[in-house]
């Protein structure tokens, strides 16, 4: 039976605040949060085990494939946590949603190429030219199709691809089953912002403080389409569309502002 008040009442009955009794488990969200704490570390490790396997023409070409490597293996493993008995498989779903409003979906995907403008607007690319020299070095292709090919998979589908199940489909999750929409998105979303606070020493304060509200707002929109759809696909098209703006840049041999 339909239930009206039901943010989207058409969407599958296993997501909702209880998932029919499926509590995600509060060690499953600490567990993510000490591997994205650790992701540094992580990576590096995966680098020298991928430099001491093949010696790449360029340094570059080293870190997307390693970036590559490394999330797909990050998604993976959140893939079966999600198959594990504490939870419904729709919570990490990607399945089209019935009778969404298509319209909102559009229009928050829209809203989305306008939120780095906004929330950017009067930064001088030259006053952080670290930040942005460092991401043009590691992750430029130079113009090689492969690795051009291999930036946009690991910046516009699978960096979304995982944060989403992590940011929305686990920690999101977990929140709002004990919360409501407004405490468990505010909850999703600061830790989203906070493990990018490294824009803070990169920027200064000022600009640091405004590209985490940038990402919080990203967040924040993202749990919402969540919401509404019950489907992980509308906040990943939303989140890859946010990163292609940083990867267009890389792929134009522009460095990016």
């Amino acid at each position: 039976m339909v239930d009206p008040t039901h943010p989207n009442p058409y969407r599958t009955r296993a997501f909702g605040p209880a998932d029919h009794g499926l509590m995600i488990p509060a060690g499953h969200v600490v567990l993510w949060i000490g591997i994205l704490l650790l992701l540094a570390p992580i990576a590096l490790l995966m680098q020298s085990i991928v430099l001491s396997l093949w010696s790449p023409t360029l340094a570059s070409h080293g870190t997307i494939v390693t970036e590559v490597l490394m999330s797909a293996a990050l998604i993976a493993g959140m893939f079966l946590v999600g198959l594990s008995r504490h939870y419904n498989w729709e919570r990490f779903g990607f399945w089209m949603p019935v009778r969404t409003d298509y319209l909102f979906v559009g229009g928050i995907l829209a809203i989305s190429i306008f939120i780095q403008p906004l929330f950017m607007f009067g930064f001088d690319a030259e006053g952080a030219t670290d930040l942005r020299d460092t991401f043009f070095t590691a992750y430029h292709p130079q113009g090689v199709l492969l690795f051009e090919l291999l930036v946009f998979a690991a910046l516009v589908i699978l960096a979304p691809l995982l944060e989403e199940m992590v940011f929305r489909g686990l920690f999101f999750g977990w929140a709002r089953q004990r919360l409501g929409f407004f405490e468990a998105a505010l909850f999703s979303s600061l830790i989203f912002a906070a493990f990018h606070a490294h824009y803070v020493d990169a920027l200064g304060l000022h600009w640091g403080f405004r590209a985490l509200a940038m990402i919080f707002t990203l967040g924040f929109l993202s749990a919402l389409l969540f919401e509404r759809t019950g489907s992980l696909i509308a906040p990943t098209l939303l989140h890859g569309l946010f990163n292609l703006q940083a990867a267009i840049p890389l792929l134009l041999d522009i460095p990016p502002a």
